[in-house]
C-alpha cells in the first residue's frame, strides 16, 4: 500500500523539458479519498499529464503523474460528477475527474489529452518528428514570452448530494 501511495505522490520531482509541454493550467482535480475538487496546476507533455498543488511548480513532486499510453477514455464527464465543465481521464488502475473553468477549457483539455494519448501510441517519420520539435520550440518560446500570472485562490464550486461510482 504504501509503495502505491509513493507512487501516486512522487517522492523527487520530475524532469519536465519546458519545451515539450502541450497544454498547462488551472484545473480542479478530485482527490481520491475524500472525493473534494482541489486546485491543481495541470502540465500536459507527450507521455504524461502531470497535476502540481503550485503554478509551474516543476521543482516539487507532482501530486499526480499518469501515463498517457495507459489512458483509454479522455471524455466529458457532467452526467457523471452533476457539475459543470468536468471530464474524466480513465486509465486501468483509476478514473480521473478534473474540472474546467468554461466548456471551451474543458474542451480544450480533452482534445489535447486525446491527442497526446494517440501520439504517444504512434511513431512518427524523421520529418515529421523535426517538423514536430520545430513546433514545441516556437511554443515554448511563446510560453516564455508570456509573464506569469499572479497565483490566486479559487474554491471549488459546492454541490449538493454524493456520487456513486
Amino acid at each position: 500500500m504504501s509503495a502505491y501511495l509513493t507512487q501516486l505522490r512522487g517522492n523527487a520531482p520530475v524532469d519536465i523539458d519546458v519545451s515539450s509541454i502541450r497544454k498547462e493550467g488551472w484545473v480542479f482535480k478530485e482527490s481520491a479519498v475524500l472525493r473534494q475538487f482541489r486546485r491543481r496546476w495541470m502540465v500536459l507533455t507527450p507521455d504524461k499529464l502531470y497535476s502540481f498543488k503550485k503554478e509551474r511548480g516543476y521543482d516539487t513532486p507532482p501530486t499526480e503523474e499518469v501515463d498517457l499510453k495507459l489512458c483509454g477514455t479522455v471524455k466529458s464527464a457532467d452526467d457523471l460528477t452533476n457539475r459543470q465543465y468536468t471530464f474524466t481521464v480513465q486509465v486501468p488502475d483509476r478514473n480521473f475527474f478534473l474540472m474546467a473553468s468554461s466548456d471551451a477549457e474543458r474542451n480544450e483539455w480533452v482534445a489535447a489529452i486525446g491527442r497526446a494519448t494517440t501520439e504517444s501510441r504512434r511513431v512518427r517519420s524523421y520529418s515529421e518528428e523535426v517538423e514536430y520539435q520545430e513546433q514545441q520550440a516556437i511554443l515554448a518560446a511563446a510560453r516564455a514570452a508570456q509573464p506569469s500570472p499572479e497565483e490566486e485562490e479559487i474554491a471549488a464550486p459546492k454541490r449538493g448530494g454524493s456520487r456513486f461510482v
